[in-house]
């Protein structure tokens, strides 16, 4: 029977492999490098002290982030009224590449074949390696533990739908080198601490103590919200009835002086990050997250977990199953019920009271991956429950399962490669149009900012407002030609306003309004935020109840002369003006041409 959940095991590393290969991020610059982004802020105190000998001014930072084109890295550090440059992130997740980075130089200078500089070739190869290993690592000890609880074919079945079907695939073979990587092996191995430690209630080794101690004072370090990971050994194992609270309060009482070192361990550990504060700001304490912090009074539950910009259910469907698996895991009365509910629970109140609760360019909710290991217990309850139903039932949840793997897949694939996925955008029209797709569609883009369009073909349409801008001023841009006639509107540096173009109404409820203009542009525009914005609002008593808009470099990036179309239809009290004006999108932006505005209803 052991070679099932073997065979899980090796499928799940040969998956995270291939994956890796199939995009190789140590092959990238900038952005898409193994070290980038939160990475390259995690990382940075390794280069820092071993190599220029500059933790508190990072005086280095500037001609690295030239050099190697990752400009995110320079927002990974603040600078104190001091003068000082703090590092955002604490230094758990440096403590954690340590010894691959020491490879990783010590072949850098040795070689002499590239610069020995912390962001070469060879780092970027250590650490995803580093983050391979600690993913194999990860599983290997999630199924040790699992296997004294469940079948050998249900830890298989939990192993392989956690490896396939969750994104905790995309956090362990591409964007590894993440914190969520690293936390789900610590969680792993915190389980598996945890379990040998009450195996013998009366007799637990010194040594589970100290590793406990260790385990969470690192989780803590890399994250400090991970201090929620000491509920685990405090709850692991206790069955909910009086008597079970007794016997745990006499463990307790019986350990004290261990369970204090643990504590004295775990706070040691912590107190590196205290005397890294002490030395680059001169404070024993520093909030190095500057303006995010936590909304503890209105949590972002329902956005964090069913929203279509990054729900943490909406992307990873199956783990549904993990959370209906609560109801067979507490009838199984194995006394992983309380520690693995409420820790979740409380887990997901504080990942979502975050203030970004979204966490940046993410896939689904990569906060939520190095929750898998305490989810595993109730998705395998819920394996376990229906491979002990009728054949129908196991087979729709084989299907399913299939089904949320394919899912899976697909989203992994285009947030890396397929260019489907556009992370912090997504809304529910994209996704559901784009779903299981694999063609570009550069149209379908602007529906991440105009969630409204007109299905089908209308009956009819009415013509409202149409400009050609012949008989304006307005001349065309220098290099650019009119798509019809003569003339056309041209923004540039000095104009970035069009006029604001009044239709007056009225407009009944929920009708519908469509605006098109041909454009082109000059350049490319790369960065969303300024792009030349085409905006229709719909004003009631001249007060605006209602805007749309759509960033045009969605589409003028591939296609610079083209036509656009913006959709929307009035609020539900109507309108009795609708205005439309476009904007250049900055002043520093080149020249964008409008010609031929029509606005018109549709029926």
């Amino acid at each position: 029977m052991k070679r099932r959940s073997r065979a899980a095991l090796i499928a799940c590393y040969v998956l995270i492999v291939l994956t890796q290969l199939y995009y190789p991020k140590w092959q990238y610059v900038g952005g898409d490098a193994t070290i980038s982004y939160d990475v390259s802020g995690y990382y940075m105190y390794l280069p820092a002290v071993f190599i220029y000998h500059d933790l508190r001014e990072l005086r280095f930072l500037p001609e690295l982030v030239a050099k190697y084109r990752m400009s995110e890295a320079a927002d990974q550090a603040f600078t104190t009224p001091e003068g000082h440059r703090v590092l955002k992130y604490s230094a758990g997740m440096a403590i954690m590449y340590a010894p691959f980075f020491a490879l990783a130089h010590g072949f850098a200078v040795l070689s002499s074949a590239y610069p020995a500089d912390g962001f070469s070739l060879p780092y970027q190869v250590a650490l995803s390696l580093a983050s391979l290993l600690i993913s194999f690592a990860g599983l290997y000890a999630l199924l040790t533990l699992l296997r004294r609880y469940y079948s050998e074919s249900v830890c298989a079945v939990t192993l392989l739908i956690i490896t396939f079907a969750t994104n905790y695939l995309n956090y362990s073979a591409l964007d590894g080198a993440l914190s969520h990587n690293y936390l789900f092996t610590l969680y792993a191995c915190l389980l598996l601490a945890c379990d040998r430690l009450y195996r013998d209630p009366e007799n637990p080794p010194t040594r589970t103590f100290v590793l406990i101690g260790l385990l969470v004072g690192m989780m803590a370090l890399i994250r400090p919200t991970e201090i929620l990971a000491a509920s685990i050994p405090l709850l692991w194992s206790l069955r909910l009835t009086p008597s079970g609270v007794v016997q745990r309060a006499k463990f307790f009482t019986q350990n004290s002086l261990r369970i204090a070192m643990a504590v004295l361990i775990c706070l040691a550990i912590g107190s590196i990050q205290l005397l890294y504060w002490k030395y680059a700001a001169g404070h024993w304490l520093v909030y190095s997250y500057q303006e995010q912090g936590f909304d503890w009074s209105t949590p972002h539950l329902t956005e964090g977990i069913l929203s279509y910009r990054a729900g943490w259910l909406t992307y990873t469907p199956v783990m549904w199953f993990a959370l209906l698996g609560f109801l067979p895991l507490g009838f199984r009365r194995q006394g992983t019920f309380a520690a693995s509910l409420l820790h979740t629970l409380a887990f997901i109140y504080v990942a979502f009271s975050w203030s970004v609760w979204w966490y940046g360019g993410s896939l689904g909710q990569r906060t939520m991956v190095q929750l898998y290991p305490v989810l595993a217990f109730p998705l395998a309850a819920m394996v376990s429950w229906v491979s002990h139903r009728p054949l129908w039932l196991s087979t729709a949840f084989a299907a399913l399962c299939l089904l949320c793997t394919a899912h899976n897949l697909w989203f992994t694939h285009q947030a890396h490669r397929g260019g489907l996925f556009v992370a912090e955008w997504m809304n529910k029209p994209y996704y559901w149009r784009t779903l299981f797709t694999f063609k570009k569609d550069t149209d379908n883009f602007l529906l991440l900012d105009n969630p409204e369009f007109f299905r089908g073909t209308p009956k009819r349409i009415d013509t409202l407002y149409v400009n050609d801008f012949e008989n304006e001023s307005a001349r065309s841009c220098d290099g650019l030609s009119p798509r019809i006639g003569n003339r056309a509107y041209c923004m540039s540096d000095t104009v970035q306003f069009t006029p604001e173009y009044h239709i007056p109404g009225p407009f009944a409820r929920r009708q519908w309004i469509r605006v098109s203009a041909d454009m082109v542009s000059s350049a490319s525009r790369w960065d969303v935020h300024n792009s030349t914005q085409l905006v229709l609002r719909f004003y009631r008593g001249g007060v605006v109840h209602k805007e749309r808009l759509h960033r045009l470099h969605r589409v003028l990036n591939d296609e610079p002369a083209r036509s656009v179309m913006l959709e929307a239809r009035a609020p539900w009290d109507g309108a009795d003006e609708v205005r439309v004006m476009l904007w250049n999108g900055g002043a520093t932006q080149p020249p964008v041409l409008i010609d031929n505005l029509i606005v018109t209803t549709l029926e």
